[in-house]
């Protein structure tokens, strides 16, 4: 039995794709402990983790369109209250049970690598999204705009270090957006500049559980022909003026709108159409084997619960990461994307009426859920980590870290 500590950014898309991982992990004699905000241990603690809460005071990035500034000042936000809360919590609570090995995603580079670095154990960095490398970086489309905060996250690491006794230049490496070891949860097909992406990033596929209670139990009204799913996810949620347009897009008949409008968001009166319904949130899977098309913000973990049920996409991208999977969804074939700040109930159900009945977006669909399925999912994605738990110790720190060309010189 090993123990494996996981740190992810406080959020449910960041959340939620470990779960099952969690679980498989737990399935193959493992102890799992994830250092979460308190509001969203519960789950963690359903899959079986121990968890190590903190209370998070991060903001949302809520309503209207979202630039890199926006995502910059999230960043400068979680990476304070990682120096500040959650690193001092970490090595509090974990003192004398010291993880075998930590995994993390992006935004919890801080804390990961820094109580990694104190512990002398090994990382493994999470991708629940596209991943990034030499040759290509999510980062500078979704940051552009902000460099500000860029500058700022950069002068807090660096005086880190300095303040560890590490050389400050280190903190190029330090703030690497990737690890010697990687675990992306989607298909190699759906990164960008795939081929430069080598063995040090193992693709799973997805992050999904398979066999869950409910699948399919939602049934369409027998006088709905066809049925689609919308959604904006659980962040940037809060558009009125898109769920209205929906409203009026599937107002006629014909289709039935399940719509899950975002904790909060429901309106005081239900929809005058009987074409829809609004859920605050619904889980996914007992609609999506019922449904013919869904539409999204192009959160990965949305995308790829359509995808394994078959189900083409519309993307309406408010964020600079959903705008990067939009264009990729179009790439792909796998679906449409429409402008959020401007899309129309005309456009909307035209673009869900073509992704339905186009059979090369079926086609393209059902060979990217092959793909998915084929790389193995959070069963492979469990098989790896536990092969990496049985390595002997590396011979050298890995390059993010500070020490990384000294040890590399004595080690020879």
């Amino acid at each position: 039995m090993k123990h494996i500590a996981i740190f992810v950014f406080p959020g449910f898309g960041h959340v939620n794709p470990t779960l099952e991982l969690t679980r498989s992990l737990i399935a193959l004699g493992h102890r799992v402990t994830y250092v979460l905000d308190e509001k969203l241990a519960g789950p963690a603690v359903a899959a079986g983790a121990r968890v190590v809460p903190y209370l998070s005071c991060r903001g949302r990035l809520g309503g209207g369109a979202v630039t890199g500034e926006d995502i910059g000042a999230l960043g400068l936000q979680f990476l304070r209250e990682s120096m500040d809360t959650i690193l001092p919590r970490t090595m509090e609570a974990l003192e004398d049970d010291v993880p075998d090995l930590l995994l993390y995603d992006l935004e919890s580079f801080f804390t990961a690598r820094t109580a990694a670095l104190r512990w002398n154990r090994p990382t493994a960095q999470l991708f629940p999204y596209v991943a990034s490398n030499e040759e290509y970086s999510l980062a500078l489309e979704v940051f552009d705009g902000a460099t500000e905060h860029v500058h700022e996250c950069i002068e807090l690491v660096t005086r880190h270090l300095a303040e560890e006794g590490s050389d400050p230049e280190s903190v190029w490496s330090y703030m690497a957006n990737y690890d010697d070891r990687n675990i992306v949860l989607l298909p190699r097909a759906m990164q960008p500049a795939q081929e430069t992406f080598d063995e040090r990033f193992e693709f799973v596929g997805h992050s999904l559980a398979t066999e869950l209670p409910d699948t399919g139990a939602w049934r369409r009204p027998p006088t709905a022909e066809r049925a689609a799913l919308i959604t904006l996810g659980t962040e940037v949620n809060d558009h009125p003026d898109f769920f209205q347009a929906a409203e009026r897009a599937f107002s006629d008949g014909g289709w039935h709108a399940v719509v899950a409008v975002g904790r909060g968001n429901l309106p005081a009166e239900p929809p005058e159409s009987g074409f829809m319904e609004m859920h605050e949130w619904i889980p996914f899977h007992t609609v999506l084997p019922q449904v013919d098309a869904v539409v999204c913000h192009a959160g990965m973990s949305t995308m790829l619960q359509a995808l394994y049920y078959g189900k083409p996409l519309v993307i309406i991208p408010y964020s600079p990461e959903e705008k990067v999977n939009g264009r990729l969804v179009e790439e792909l074939g796998i679906g449409c994307a429409l402008p959020g700040e401007t899309v129309t109930a005309e456009e909307l159900r035209s673009a869900v009426e073509e992704v339905a009945d186009d059979p090369e977006v079926q086609r393209n669909v059902a060979q990217m859920r092959m793909q998915l399925v084929a790389e193995g999912g959070p069963a492979r994605a469990a098989l790896v980590i536990d092969g990496w738990l049985k390595e002997p110790p590396a011979p050298e720190a890995p390059s993010w870290d500070p020490r990384a060309g000294q040890l590399a010189m004595e080690s020879s």
